[in-house]
């Protein structure tokens, strides 16, 4: 009766809700994708749904077989995953956890070498900001540090400094900002702030001592998880943000970075490697790449 296929397509017509959907986030034509419903339901015996208009109405029955199917995509999920695991069982691994702007700004310049040089290695990427714990087990954590602060030890790997990144004021390209060389914090302070930071993470505490050596407080105009929701808003020119350099090098149309001064807010980067798999030749790799991609971001 069951033929799986037929199975995939019934659910992405029930969560879609109408064939034509379902064809397109399937890929499919709509008269495929009838057609497989159609001889679903001649398979099952009862109606899974009625015509309505040009449309379809579920039925309870439908709904129920596509809920209850959950369980065998699953299970073929894990099957997969077993095969997979037996497949790639000597194949060399890379798990690294970094924050967004990172793995957007630099990571690329990083593994690129590496994956020439060891085409077999696999590179499992993580998001380690703002999740509040620890990501698995992971050869590579890049991570940004509150210079002020005490420096932080993960046990078992061993702690470098990348660099300090200064912070810059993003704002529209109608800013009264826009077309300054340098803006003084305090300058900031009767501004509309973005709030990009809900996690209140390393990278806002940052922020948050900037504007108390200034003596003032921010004027939240709004508070987004989304960063490009928040650089929107900025781009309008309906509120300003501060953020490290490194996150302004993909700044939407409409917006530009303007460097800060009195006081210059900075971030520390530290890269902290898993002692036990430093002398694998690609970890090694990485640490050289790391420190170029670094020395060239500098300088630029």
């Amino acid at each position: 009766m069951w033929e799986l296929n037929r199975l995939r397509v019934w659910r992405a017509v029930v969560a879609t809700g109408s064939v034509v959907a379902a064809a397109r986030s399937l890929n499919y034509t709509p008269a495929t994708v009838s057609q497989h419903i159609t001889t679903l339901q001649k398979s099952v015996g009862l109606p899974l749904y009625r015509r309505s208009g040009r449309g379809i109405e579920i039925t309870e029955l439908g709904k129920r077989l596509a809920e209850e199917s959950n369980d065998v995509f699953t299970g073929l999920s894990r099957l997969d995953s077993l095969v997979e695991s037996f497949r790639t069982v000597n194949r060399p691994r890379m798990r690294i956890a970094a924050f967004t702007s990172f793995n957007a700004g630099l990571l690329p310049g990083i593994i690129e070498p590496i994956a020439l040089d060891h085409p077999d290695l696999r590179f499992d990427i993580q998001l380690n900001e703002p999740a509040k714990v620890r990501r698995s087990h992971c050869t590579i954590e890049i991570r940004s540090e509150v210079p002020q602060d005490e420096a932080v030890h993960l046990p078992g790997m061993t702690r470098t400094v990348l660099f300090d990144d200064d912070y810059r004021v993003v704002v529209s390209e109608r800013h009264e900002f826009a077309d300054l060389d340098v803006v003084p914090f305090k300058d900031l302070e009767d501004q509309r702030w973005v709030d990009y930071d809900l996690w209140a993470g390393p990278t806002s505490k940052v922020v948050e001592l900037a504007c108390a050596a200034a003596g003032f407080e921010p004027r939240t105009f709004a508070a987004s998880e989304d960063d490009f929701a928040a650089l929107a808003l900025v781009a309008a020119n309906l509120a300003i943000t501060v953020l490290p350099r490194l996150s302004t090098l993909q700044l939407p149309p409409g917006s530009v970075a303007v460097p800060l001064t009195d006081p210059l807010p900075v971030r520390r980067v530290v890269m902290h490697v898993r002692e036990r798999e430093a002398h694998l030749p690609h970890v090694r790799a990485f640490v050289t790449a790391a420190e170029a991609v670094v020395a060239n971001y500098l300088h630029a």
